[in-house]
């Protein structure tokens, strides 16, 4: 996922598309090469597009079809029925897939219930219905379809398929630019943590909706320009040869193959999937699309997580390989043509990428038990030490919560104050969880209100509340799978309360980790640590956004007493730098040695309110938690 320096190999690419006709020329190689790297640069544009949307953000588009068909036809329209130059033309096939991405991101994202499959549905139908629109109005298509004569271009550009060759390669380099942009800033990665866990982003701070927008507007913008070129290049343009499945389903095949997470992953699928077409239809058209399948089957069963996943473990081996192999090849000179030489070392580059590792990423480098030291160890204040109380933060007004004729809460009020450490406490169905939600934004109260600092937050988005200064974790952990421990922080700094660049969150992210002993977990993948780790890179992630309140949702469900007396000197630590905290918790003795004050309630209504003695002696808390009759032995 990460860009590095992917600003080199993204020169020389873009170098290599501007000389590579002028070299044609000088060393007079078949003019049908270009066809086949025009063809190469045309999947890499449609490919990258689609991933930049679909791979990054996790929501799965059909829609490809409908983007580049819109392209096709603005261009076919404008440059065939009304004789307007070709560069108007190509403009406008990428204002018209601009503007249908976001018609369709503006439905699609602002409805919550189109996710998922049903994302996907919607967008497979848009094509369709593009081509019945297409098929019967006259001032389109028509169902004639359209004749494209060949565009008066500058002479400059050379023969016909020279000029299609640098227009796709402009294309396809927009993309690239477009792609490897987003990995090295904020906008890729709030892509990479909407594709994990929406919701979780959004209480991060990530504004979802609208970096989806943006993803799916440069997909649209992308697919458009690609579609138009492609069009010129056609000369003749039917509904049934363009809004069908042919390009939806070949972007999908090679942005998975390549690998969703690399901005270059796609245009390598690209490369191998038009390279092997090219290869199976000399000698075996009936055999051609099963022999393509077998090779993606084997591709993708052996490496899920895209080629490109394995290229970047060993890239010189794999590089040196596929060079010796063309390089023998060509001197041999008796085998094939260098279209066939280079197929053979695209091959043999996979073949070795497929090759197992010698060490496996993300391995743990130090046991359990030895890293808990480095979080026990607590160089802060002495435990005595606690911040002063101060101006209330949170106030919450009969707080009301309905869901259909189930009443979670019940006319709740509650607040919470500079330096305290409110324990939440209850029976299970109390409440607690559901309050929590409604502070964080993650739901909204039926009734009642919630100010922080003053200000109303009932209406606002999660990632809004966030930069009022709440912050929150899950009793199940929900980390971003696909993003290492350090990176998980990196997102909260990006996306906090004092939002930075991609450079200073990295730097700034060792501070979080230090702070819950996870330093040495930094490169690790979320897959790769216990559920103790897990609970405290939700500590880590949520204090990464900066926050004035944090609420704890439970942050020690299912740990050992050694674990639970770790996280304890996680929370006190964190509560010593200033921060005030909820802390919703079933194990009292945790409740009694850490809260200032205790809130406690029971089937959604305020049981009781205080410091923790006063509370855990009241007669109705007994009740709830032990039941009427140990109460009753207790008299």
């Amino acid at each position: 996922m990460k860009g590095g320096k992917g600003w080199i190999p993204l020169a020389a690419i873009a170098l290599s598309i501007g000389i590579l006709p002028w070299l044609r020329e000088l060393t007079g190689f078949p003019a049908s090469y270009l066809v086949l790297l025009s063809a190469v640069l045309f999947w890499t544009a449609q490919a990258t597009s689609w991933n930049i949307l679909s791979g990054y953000s996790g929501y799965f588009s059909f829609g490809q079809g409908a983007f580049y068909g819109v392209g096709v036809y603005a261009l076919a329209v404008l440059v065939g029925r009304h004789g307007q130059s070709w560069w108007l033309g190509l403009l406008l096939g990428g204002v018209a897939g601009l503007v249908l991405a976001l018609v369709i991101g503006t439905i699609a994202f602002r409805l919550r219930s189109l996710r998922g499959e049903i994302f996907a549905l919607l967008t497979l139908a848009i094509p369709f219905i593009l081509s019945a629109i297409a098929r019967v109005t006259d001032s389109i298509d028509g169902g004639q379809g359209i004749i494209l004569p060949v565009p008066e271009y500058p002479d400059f550009f050379g023969p016909f398929q020279q000029f299609i060759f640098w227009l796709s390669g402009a294309v396809a380099v927009l993309a690239l630019v477009i792609a490897y942009g987003m990995v090295e800033t904020r906008y890729g990665w709030a892509l990479f943590a909407i594709h994990d866990d929406e919701a979780v982003a959004e209480g991060l701070g990530v504004p979802t909706f609208r970096h989806k927008m943006i993803a799916i507007a440069a997909n649209g913008l992308i697919a458009g320009l690609s579609g138009a070129v492609s069009a010129l290049q056609v000369g003749f343009i039917s509904p049934e040869g363009t809004f069908n499945l042919r390009v939806p389903l070949f972007v999908i095949v090679m942005s998975v193959l390549g690998g969703r997470l690399f901005w270059a992953g796609p245009a390598v699928g690209a490369l191998y999937v038009v390279t092997l077409q090219n290869r199976l239809a000399g000698g075996f058209e009936g055999w051609s699309l099963i022999i393509l399948g077998a090779v993606l089957v084997l591709l993708v069963l052996f490496a899920p997580e895209g080629i490109m996943a394995r290229f970047v473990r060993r890239p010189w081996t794999i590089v040196a390989v596929a060079a010796g192999v063309l390089a023998a090849l060509a001197l041999y000179g008796e085998w094939g043509d260098p279209v066939s030489w280079f197929a053979l070392a695209l091959g043999s580059a996979a073949v070795v990428a497929l090759l197992p590792a010698g060490t496996i990423a993300g391995r743990r480098t130090a046991s359990p038990s030895s890293r808990l030291g480095s979080a026990l160890a607590d160089p802060g204040e002495p435990e005595t030490s606690s911040p002063g109380i101060g101006k209330t933060l949170v106030e919450a007004g009969e707080v009301t919560r309905r869901f259909g004729g189930i009443h979670a809460l019940r006319g709740v009020s509650m607040r919470l104050s500079e330096g305290e450490l409110v324990g939440l406490v209850g029976p299970n169905g109390s409440g607690k969880t559901t309050l929590v939600n409604l502070l964080s934004g993650a739901l909204r109260p039926t009734s009642g209100s919630i100010t922080v600092d003053g200000v109303d937050i009932v209406d606002m988005a999660p990632h809004q509340i966030v930069h009022q200064g709440i912050a929150r974790t899950y009793q199940i952990p929900r980390p971003f799978n696909s993003l290492t421990v350090k990176d998980n922080v990196v997102v909260a700094i990006m996306f906090g309360r004092e939002p930075r660049g991609l450079a200073a969150s990295r730097q700034a992210a060792a501070e979080y980790l230090a702070l819950v002993g996870l330093s040495d977990l930094g490169d690790v993948r979320p897959g790769g640590i216990n559920l103790h780790e897990r609970q405290l890179l939700e500590m880590a992630r949520a204090m990464a956004t900066r926050p004035r309140i944090l609420l704890l949702d439970e942050a020690l469900a299912g740990l050992n007493p050694v674990e639970i007396d770790n996280a304890v000197a996680v929370v006190r630590r964190i509560h010593r730098s200033g921060v005030s905290i909820v802390l919703v918790e079933h194990l009292l003795r945790v409740v009694n040695q850490l809260a200032t004050r205790i809130v406690v309630l029971d089937q959604g209504r305020l049981l009781a309110e205080g410091d923790p003695a006063t509370v855990m002696q009241n007669p109705a808390v007994v009740s709830a938690y032990l039941g009427s009759e140990a109460h009753a032995r207790r008299d």
